[in-house]
């Protein structure tokens, strides 16, 4: 996680560059944006971060309900809403200089991410579709919880109907806030209105997507229940693990904020 952050600057700007082909004029300001993001997110939201993970340590020790995972999600949402708003002006700058050509470069990207998804997750094969989100959902809870036994493995398996079902639901949503994406991008482009107004676009975007559609919801909830049976199904040594784990990024976290700390005081 450390590791990770630390490098999160460059991380961005590789990540916007690969949607967009920044040009040598793009360069420079989207450059200091993200570095005015990082340094605003060490002092702002780290601090917030240590609290999740503070309280969920304490959680994971014993037995896990529906309304412990939908706080975990709330607090990611609060924290990711907060993150988007302290961007906006600097990906509304951003989005008055792309160019069409740039704008076909994210379609593109999206085009390419989207049949990458399709192949892993969206095969026709219903067994092969299982499988391939059964060991998604694994890497996540083996990175919490440490590994599990062959007979945990099948009941979680067995357990992944109600979410699967919501396959389509999650794929579609993703398209669809793809393409809303574009056609925002495109309307900046071509009408270069008021950096205001495109502020205001990109906060009622995001309002938008936070307020999921009827089949993302069942989607979501199914996932809760998912969290929570894999949760409860961990043996104390398990939960250890997970304790253990939440305390190193709790670490990782507060080392960071003293990092942080350091260098606004240079």
């Amino acid at each position: 996680m450390k590791l990770g952050y630390q490098q999160g600057d460059r991380l961005a700007y590789w990540w916007v560059d690969r949607y967009v082909d920044v040009s040598d004029l793009q360069e420079p300001p989207t450059k200091d944006a993200i570095a005015r993001f990082f340094s605003w997110h060490r002092q702002a939201q780290l601090p917030e971060i240590a609290t999740v993970l503070t309280r969920v340590k304490s959680e994971v020790a014993g037995p896990i309900d529906a309304s412990m995972v939908r706080q975990v999600q709330q607090d990611t949402n609060r924290l990711g809403r907060r993150a988007f708003e302290n961007a906006v002006p600097d990906v509304a700058d951003l989005m008055l200089t792309l160019t069409p050509e740039q704008i076909k470069r994210m379609e593109g990207k999206f085009a390419e991410s989207n049949a990458k998804y399709r192949k892993e997750f969206l095969k026709s094969d219903p067994k092969a579709r299982t499988d391939a989100r059964f060991d998604k959902i694994m890497d996540y809870a083996k990175l919490i919880y440490g590994g599990f036994s062959g007979e945990q493995e099948r009941t979680i398996r067995d357990s992944m109907g109600p979410y699967m079902e919501g396959a389509e639901a999650r794929y579609a949503e993703r398209v669809k806030r793809q393409q809303e994406w574009l056609t925002l991008a495109r309307e900046v482009s071509t009408s270069h209105p008021p950096k205001a107004q495109v502020e205001d676009m990109l906060r009622k975007y995001a309002d938008h997507w936070q307020r999921p559609a009827s089949g993302q919801q069942r989607s979501n909830e199914a996932g809760v229940d998912l969290s929570v049976k894999i949760a409860n199904l961990t043996t104390p040594e398990q939960k250890a693990h997970a304790v253990d784990r939440f305390q190193k990024w709790i670490d990782d976290t507060r080392s960071l904020m003293r990092e942080g700390a350091s260098q606004a005081a240079k």
